[in-house]
């Protein structure tokens, strides 16, 4: 029977945003000059409550990633990211019980198999992007991987599997569909672990 962890990344595996910074990472003087007006705009919407945060999400990644080589500026990503040890400690005692662990994220997949490579995690379910080739077309392949959709892949991925326990680690209400549905859950803010009550 299996057991298997579902954790968040961002805010819970890490102090910080991911994806921001992998941004960050790839961001050219170019890139970052000829996108100042629209991400400047784009910040002032998202203040007033104009659009949400995966309408940022998927305007970002349409400015930074249209056309982006997946195969560049992967390797070595996972030593510049702010890891949360704390929790990464309590991850590492439950996988030498014999749980496996999926990374469930918001954050698009490009990156993911390096990090999970980096951590010993079993795979993750992501934000999947769209691909021509080894070139990002800069569109996610349906909904950004958050609140309810986090729930949906989980139940896709545990189908046809025989499960004996579920554990999940969060940090923000878009998780809390994922902590309800497991059996057992943890509340992340920053050094603080709690139990998940709903």
């Amino acid at each position: 029977m299996n057991k298997i962890i579902f954790t968040d990344l961002d805010g819970t595996l890490t102090f910080r945003d991911t994806y921001i910074k992998f941004i960050f990472k790839n961001l050219t003087f170019s890139s970052a000059l000829a996108n100042t007006p629209a991400l400047t705009l784009m910040t002032l919407k998202y203040i007033f409550g104009v659009i949400n945060k995966e309408t940022v999400k998927r305007t970002t990644f349409k400015m930074f990633f249209d056309g982006y080589d997946v195969r560049q500026n992967i390797e070595n990503f996972a030593k510049s990211v702010k890891w949360n040890k704390k929790v990464l400690d309590m991850i590492d005692e439950k996988k030498r019980e014999g749980y496996k662990v999926i990374i469930v994220t918001a954050s698009p997949d490009m990156y993911l198999p390096h990090l999970c490579d980096y951590l010993g995690y079993d795979g993750f379910l992501s934000t999947k992007t769209l691909k021509n080739g080894e070139f990002l077309t800069g569109l996610f392949d349906g909904k950004v991987c958050n609140f309810e959709e986090k729930t949906l892949r989980i139940k896709e991925f545990l189908r046809d599997k025989k499960t004996s326990h579920t554990v999940s680690f969060g940090n923000s209400i878009g998780d809390y569909p994922m902590l309800e549905f497991c059996d057992e859950a943890y509340f992340v803010h920053k050094l603080n672990v709690k139990k998940f009550e709903a």
